[in-house]
């Protein structure tokens, strides 16, 4: 809870992948990868409650077993390869609200894929996202900042011509002059309830949370599983 505001930890975590295969509960320096986020939600002095969202009966053996809740097994129809979490997120609210006639005014959304993200790290998250909203339609999302020559992206048009991703009718632009950019990393989202049952279509509003690119590491193949167990074992090494 912060400040009197009821906060849930979403983790969705459903049983098929197509790049690794079972990437949920593949092994990340001795522990399923899911797990990895289990553990930093539960260690939130905010967050209220952990539940995780699957369709794997093995991932929510797993999850309660680390002390997460799995009040529910997913549809299938809402954990295959097309599916937006989105409709995750709306059919977990909606089951709580319906089931146990629990309502929270926060959902943080973590996926699975950023083993890195420490208790820590959601804290300072929540914290900032408080410090910095201006209205009840602002969310937080974490972002990694892009190299400055990606802002002369280009795009091809519908007349099959390139054009400047950027606007750039105002005249040229010096490097030094561009904005900042970013990519969205998955690290971190968080905002209203209802925000975030339609976060697919959130493109305004949107509070940006800078992390570092070497916490920021998404598992989604087997190079980013190593990396991710490199920067893990180095974080071990620094600890002893």
């Amino acid at each position: 809870m912060f400040k009197s505001k009821k906060i849930l930890s979403f983790i969705g975590a459903r049983a098929g992948s197509k790049g690794l295969k079972n990437k949920n509960i593949i092994d990340l320096a001795g522990k399923p990868l899911v797990g990895w986020t289990i553990d930093a939600s539960l260690g939130s002095k905010y967050i209220d409650r952990t539940i995780v969202s699957t369709d794997g009966e093995e991932i929510a053996r797993f999850a309660k077993a680390s002390g997460a809740d799995v009040p529910f097994l997913r549809p299938k129809e809402l954990a295959d390869d097309e599916s937006l979490l989105d409709g995750a997120i709306q059919h977990g609210v909606q089951w709580l609200r319906e089931h146990e006639q629990t309502v929270y005014d926060y959902l943080l959304l973590l996926q699975p894929t950023s083993p890195l993200r420490t208790s820590a790290h959601i804290d300072a998250a929540i914290e900032y996202f408080f410090e910095h909203v201006r209205s009840d339609r602002d969310m937080l999302i974490s972002v990694t900042p892009a190299p400055m020559k990606t802002g002369w992206l280009m795009h091809q048009n519908a007349a099959g011509y390139v054009q400047f991703s950027l606007d750039f009718t105002r005249g040229k632009h010096r490097r030094q002059e561009m904005p900042q950019m970013y990519f969205p990393n998955g690290f971190i989202y968080f905002g209203p309830v209802g925000i975030m049952e339609r976060i697919g279509s959130v493109t305004e509003m949107m509070i940006p949370y800078v992390t570092s690119k070497d916490i920021s590491v998404d598992v989604d193949s087997l190079d980013d599983l190593k990396e991710a167990e490199a920067l893990i074992q180095g974080r071990r090494r620094a600890n002893q």
